[in-house]
């Protein structure tokens, strides 16, 4: 993560204001450090990045109020607020839904809007309406886009969405289908050690394989 903070910084130093794609660019750097300080309980660190990335989409959507990959993003950045402090959950949760939805309607292959709503499918509790196995159906539509527009070497949002594709399939004892997930990853990004080291072999252990 210190070579993540370097290249970020870097991309903040040099993007331009004016141009839509290097400051999407800056969000997605944003998106995955902000997502490695939640799970590494550095909340204040991470309500920083949170305020800083959501002004800027907040800026842009003014500007381009119908980008389906802001709105995603909208909704994805709610979700981490949510994921520091779960009392949020009722009143920010349908709010975040309602921008990935959105997203969603505006282009059905989106890649963002797909990945957030496989995360929120994912991760909500089912009495609230999330489902695993739904869930599946959007990482793949995004895996399926990826793979389509040529974005996968050297691409960590698409690794990332892989290998959340290979837990989902675990959790929903699809576990051949994990097994696959989890080689294919393995056979295109062989220095991915938390799948190699990690995830991988505790499956074979959990499931006798």
């Amino acid at each position: 993560m210190d070579k993540w903070y370097e290249l970020m910084h870097t991309c903040e130093e040099n993007v331009d204001q004016n141009n839509l794609e290097e400051q999407l660019e800056l969000l997605s750097y944003y998106y995955g450090y902000t997502a490695w300080l939640i799970g590494a309980k550095k909340n204040d660190t991470a309500e920083e990045y949170i305020e800083k990335s959501e002004e800027i989409i907040d800026k842009l959507l003014e500007e381009s109020p119908e980008n389906a990959t802001l709105m995603a993003y909208k909704g994805a950045y709610i979700a981490f607020t949510i994921g520091i402090s779960n009392l949020k959950a009722i009143y920010l949760g349908p709010k975040s839904v309602k921008y990935i939805n959105k997203s969603i309607e505006l282009d059905p292959e989106n890649i963002q809007g797909n990945i957030e709503k496989g995360n929120s499918m994912y991760y909500r509790p089912s009495v609230f309406g999330g489902d695993k196995n739904e869930a599946i159906e959007y990482y793949v539509r995004a895996v399926k886009s990826f793979e389509k527009q040529g974005l996968v070497v050297n691409n960590w949002m698409y690794i990332n969405t892989m290998t959340a594709l290979g837990q989902a399939y675990e959790a929903t004892d699809q576990i051949q289908q994990a097994k696959l997930c989890y080689e294919k990853i393995i056979r295109i990004f062989p220095n991915f050690m938390w799948v190699e080291d990690e995830l991988y072999p505790d499956m074979l252990k959990r499931h006798n394989l």
